[in-house]
């Protein structure tokens, strides 16, 4: 079953509107939450009075800071990083647009939002700095007073031999690239219902999230509230991309006031609360040199990144976006010198959270960049100096110079597959005759490697993590022979029960129809981390293997007692075992199921009755490393500045693909994610820190109208892990801004444009065009 491309399982309730989503759910007595939100971006809470509010019918109360807000509890553990008050409910202070400071908690929600424009509050302006390099100055305003600066994380890193690489260079390219803010904007907003049940003193907790276990974790610790009196369910969740792998202080508002009431409470985010107060990501500032020889050979980079976090990071990942891109930027070239200077620095903006791709993709941006850059400096096409500067097969596996292991890949080829099934020469004499009829066609490579499914000890060791890197499944076996899998992951449209099914199809022997996969309960499943850092099909896919062979070995065991056979002599596929040596002497799964589960006696002597068991799985090495390449073409209009995406082709390796279908799903999905954020999305404020682009009339996002004929191509090396899995999920949108800005700006050259800032606008690109002509 690994390999094929079966249809997600899901698929046909979902199209129908037979999902189940949080908002769907509805209990007796519920009440609907709706919150007060600060309009300034830094104040002072002078009063808040909630007398009218609650004065309205079907209004049951008001909660404040003040009464009962708790601190969100940082899960790292870094030196140096410094944890900023992070309330549920703001107490003192308000720092940002959107933040919550009341909730409300009424019969409807349109009631709830009613009696949010009664409650009054009493602010006092205070100055304001949204402007991540401005806040490094002296004289700016402090979002934290007791710091005396703005910045929430510093870090320095030397390899030692980056400024004798920069003395022997021939030339040193230097140069100033910008990433903008923005949105993972799923189709559903958070939600969530929260259900505090007095008698029993149970909490139950349904969301929109991509880790049960750890939200009930961490819930629990917020709460000072016992964690096995807590259930989480996330039942369908319409897309998570990173957002959904955070905890905001809206969200445990909505579980206190359960609490309080003792009645279920629901809340789910408008799609104004989306943009205003979650996920933002990727707003980083990059003064970055590069030292190379004629030849075109990379020698050392040396870069200093100012990263705005907003108001702080969240509980989860806090500054790890950004401690991810100074990580990847190297990218899969044979860099040995490399320097950075991180510096990760507060605004009055809204916080900032994990994103699809994790900081990758600005990584790449710059980087590929830079390449195209210097190539275009030394006369040398880009993807020349690309397979100049790669990693050989041959030296796999490869420690970058922070550390990280590479642990296996052939770039080289990934990159020449590219330009084969592009037809890549004759897309350059294609473009050298529309140049000629003053038409503009650009070619854009980029390349990148991501780290996925990272193991405990880099998690817990130099990102300073409390967190672990392993996953779980719990095998059922009943008596008429079905197979259930209860996993720790939790899925949001990755088709996790196709692809799990599929694969403990192949691992135990049964039939792909007879297992049925489960997640998503943390009262069901056993314990796991969730669907991030592409690691759901590396980590859960090898709990499968590893607990599917454990229960094959008992099966063939009773097998081998009723067909007086041993163990090592039967065959076990298609859910029956026969003997290797006589094929008449066989048994049903089914059979032996019964055997395990009804009738004990028949057992082999000393074997446990049923056929259920837990495994886990953690990753031997500390990362799996994916890459591709990707080229994008384009056209593009001098006298408006607009871009036409023409074609987009992307050669990856994820090691063994379970189900290409679904693997190609999720890079065309990932694909569209990026190119959203290269050329339409942006979170932009006014110097006041008041969002301009809070809906999707100024916040534009990629539709089908915009989206090129995509080509994709694998390549399968096989990674360490049980299986030879890699991370796949996040992959589509690493290196697409990069693709597309060296596209554009390799359609432009007759310009002398140079593309330096993100989003790529028509407005952007037209002045480039027009300030170079003048």
């Amino acid at each position: 079953m690994v390999g094929r491309s079966v249809k997600p399982r899901k698929d046909v309730p979902l199209l129908k509107g037979a999902g189940i989503f949080t908002d769907d759910i509805k209990l007796p007595d519920m009440l609907y939450a709706a919150f007060v939100r600060s309009p300034y971006a830094h104040a002072r809470i002078k009063r808040i009075d909630a007398s009218r509010a609650l004065q309205l019918e079907g209004v049951v109360w008001v909660l404040t800071g003040r009464e009962a807000a708790r601190q969100l509890v940082s899960w790292m553990n870094k030196p140096g990083l410094r944890t900023p008050e992070r309330l549920s409910l703001a107490k003192e202070k308000v720092r940002y647009v959107g933040e919550p400071v009341a909730a409300v908690a009424a019969s409807s929600r349109a009631i709830a939002e009613d009696a949010v424009e009664l409650v009054e509050v009493e602010y006092e302006p205070l100055p304001v700095v949204v402007d991540a390099e401005r806040a490094l100055e002296a004289e700016a305003p402090l979002l934290y007073e007791d710091w005396g600066d703005n910045v929430l994380y510093r870090e320095e890193f030397r390899s030692g031999g980056t400024e004798m690489a920069f003395k022997e260079a021939d030339l040193v390219v230097s140069e100033r690239l910008v990433s903008h803010r923005y949105s993972p904007t799923p189709i559903e907003t958070r939600a969530m219902l929260a259900d505090y049940d007095k008698e029993k003193d149970t909490l139950q907790v349904w969301a929109s999230t991509q880790f049960p276990h750890v939200l009930r974790t961490f819930l629990a610790q917020v709460l000072d509230y016992p964690e096995n009196r807590i259930r989480v369910i996330a039942p369908n969740v319409g897309g998570g991309f990173g957002i959904k792998s955070a905890v905001f202080q809206d969200e445990v508002s909505v579980v206190i006031l359960s609490m309080k009431l003792g009645r279920p409470v629901k809340w789910y985010e408008s799609r104004n609360e989306h943009m205003l107060t979650a996920g933002h990501e990727r707003q980083q500032v990059h003064y970055i040199d590069c030292a190379v020889k004629k030849d075109g050979a990379l020698l050392a980079v040396r870069d200093r990144i100012v990263a705005d976090f907003g108001v702080s990071g969240t509980f989860w990942t806090e500054v790890q976006p950004a401690m991810l891109t100074a990580a990847s930027l190297p990218g899969p070239y044979k860099l040995r010198n490399y320097d950075f200077d991180l510096l990760c620095v507060v605004t009055n903006k809204a916080p900032c959270g994990p994103h699809r791709g994790f900081g990758r993709p600005v990584a790449a941006y710059v980087m590929e960049r830079m390449m195209d850059i210097i190539a275009r400096k030394l006369e040398m096409g880009p993807e020349e100096i690309r397979l100049k500067n790669m990693i050989d097969v041959k030296d796999m596996p490869w420690t970058t110079p922070i550390g990280v292991l590479y642990d296996t890949g052939n770039y080289k080829d990934v990159l020449n597959r590219t330009l084969t099934i592009s037809n890549y020469h004759e897309l350059r004499k294609e473009q050298a005759r529309l140049r000629k009829e003053g038409k503009t066609l650009g070619l854009g490579l980029a390349t990148y490697v991501e780290y996925t499914a990272p193991g405990s000890g880099r998690l817990q060791g130099p990102l300073g993590w409390s967190v672990g890197g392993w996953e779980s499944c719990r095998l059922t076996a009943d008596p008429s022979g079905k197979v259930t899998a209860q996993l720790g992951m939790s899925g949001q449209g990755q088709a996790h029960e196709t692809i799990f099914a599929q694969i403990i199809s192949d691992a135990l022997g049964v039939n792909f129809e007879d297992v049925r996969v489960m997640e998503g309960d943390t009262q069901q499943a056993p314990y796991g981390w969730g669907a991030w850092a592409s690691r759901a099909t590396v980590t859960t896919g090898g709990a499968c293997i590893r607990a599917s062979r454990k229960l094959r070995d008992k099966v063939l065991l009773i097998a081998a007692h009723l067909l007086k056979e041993a163990p090592d002599d039967l065959d076990f596929k298609g859910s029956r075992i026969t003997s290797k040596r006589d094929a008449r002497k066989a048994v049903s799964f089914q059979e032996v199921a019964d055997v395990a589960i009804r009738f004990s006696g028949r057992l082999p002597q000393g074997v446990e009755p049923g056929l259920d068991l837990i495994s886990f799985y953690e990753p031997e090495s500390p990362t799996t490393c994916s890459y591709a390449t990707h080229l994008a073409v384009v056209a593009v209009d001098a006298e408006t500045g607009f871009v036409n995406l023409l074609k987009y082709f992307i050669v990856d390796d994820s090691g063994v693909i379970v189900n290409p279908m679904t693997a190609h799903g999720q890079v065309h999905g990932a694909l569209a994610h990026g190119i959203g954020g290269a050329m339409f999305e942006e979170l932009f404020y006014d110097g006041e820190g008041q969002l301009l682009s809070s809906t999707f009339v100024d916040y534009l996002l990629p539709t089908a109208s915009v989206m090129p004929e995509v080509v994709v191509d694998s390549i399968e090396t096989p990674s360490l892990t049980l299986g030879g899995f890699k991370g796949l999920g996040e992959g589509g949108a690493i290196p697409t801004a990069g693709a597309i800005a060296n596209a554009i700006d390799d359609g432009l050259s007759e310009y002398g444009v140079k593309l330096l800032e993100l989003p790529i606008t028509p407005e952007r690109v037209y002045s480039l065009i027009t300030t170079r002509e003048r």
